[in-house]
């Protein structure tokens, strides 16, 4: 049991890694309301494989993951995290839309939000527009960004 639970440990600080950009490059996120959404989408064969099936993800270059985080800005160093209603959906350049079914995962006092969706063959740039409601916030937020995928 112990061996599953530092599994689970180091596979949610892997997943928020992901999130975090490394120093020096611009972060993507968002700030309103008081809040600051974390977001990032990548290709799920880029997840180590401890990672992928922690959380029942499949590893697959034809398989595309977004992951949201959002905090409330209390003014301090450490913004606090808080759950939301999370919608979204991807677009190919082909007009092909996928509606995201995001899960929340909330673990070691994070929360944060996966959502898969299939990539086509070849090289395709996917739109992003992602919906962001805060637990106890009067209106939504919408995230607009892309993100290009080249599969084999």
């Amino acid at each position: 049991m112990k061996t599953a639970y530092k599994i689970g440990l180091v596979a949610g600080a892997a997943m928020l890694m992901l999130l975090m950009p490394a120093r020096g490059r611009a972060e993507q996120l968002e700030k309103f309301d008081g809040y600051i959404v974390h977001y990032n989408a990548l290709s799920a064969d880029q997840l180590a494989p401890e990672v992928a099936q922690a959380y029942k993800l499949q590893r697959s270059g034809h398989r595309g993951l977004v992951n949201i985080a959002v905090q409330k800005d209390n003014g301090t160093a450490e913004p606090t995290p808080v759950a939301a209603t999370i919608t979204g959906s991807a677009t190919n350049l082909s007009g092909q839309r996928t509606t995201l079914a995001l899960r929340e995962i909330k673990e070691d006092g994070a929360v944060y939000y996966l959502g898969e969706f299939p990539v086509g063959s070849g090289t395709d740039t996917y739109r992003f527009q992602i919906d962001v409601k805060p637990d106890g916030a009067t209106r939504a937020h919408t995230l607009k960004f892309s993100k290009n995928y080249v599969t084999d």
